[in-house]
């Protein structure tokens, strides 16, 4: 592997590390998040996830430009991998963007600035979906490079 895709993929490797946890720290079950036990224990901080997914779009940006200047001097038997990451990088992108609203959507909702509507809750939902289904099929035309 060369260089350049090794340092790429360490890259990515650690973003997506920091979207799945900001989406299991908001979705994924917990018994301390259940009543009344959550009156007892901290729960989910909603700004330092809307803060890691601004965080998260700011690095898939340094990375698509890092990518896009140092392509040229990447071997040819690494093109196709490399040509196939920037879309994998604006689904990941997409993905952290939404789930960024979504704690943002939820902050509000506790700081009571707006009322819980349930259709636009579940309409944000499914725009997240939609988004991780995205990332998962560029996920895996990127992986499909490598075998």
């Amino acid at each position: 592997m060369s260089s350049l895709k090794g340092t790429v993929l360490a890259n990515l490797r650690e973003m997506v590390k920091l979207q799945r946890a900001a989406h299991d720290s908001m979705f994924k079950f917990s018994i301390t998040k259940l009543w009344p036990i959550c009156l007892f224990t901290p729960q989910v901080d909603w700004i330092r996830i809307t803060r890691m997914m601004n965080s998260l779009l700011e690095k898939c940006e340094e990375q698509k430009e890092f990518l896009a200047k140092e392509r040229g001097n990447a071997p040819e038997d690494d093109m196709p991998a490399l040509n196939l990451l920037p879309e994998y990088i604006d689904a990941l992108a997409s993905a952290s963007e939404i789930l960024g609203g979504a704690a943002a959507y939820r902050q509000d909702v506790l700081e009571r600035k707006r009322k819980m509507r349930f259709g636009e809750w579940n309409s944000i939902l499914k725009n997240y979906n939609v988004a991780c289904d995205n990332m998962a099929k560029a996920g895996v035309a990127l992986y499909k490079t490598f075998v």
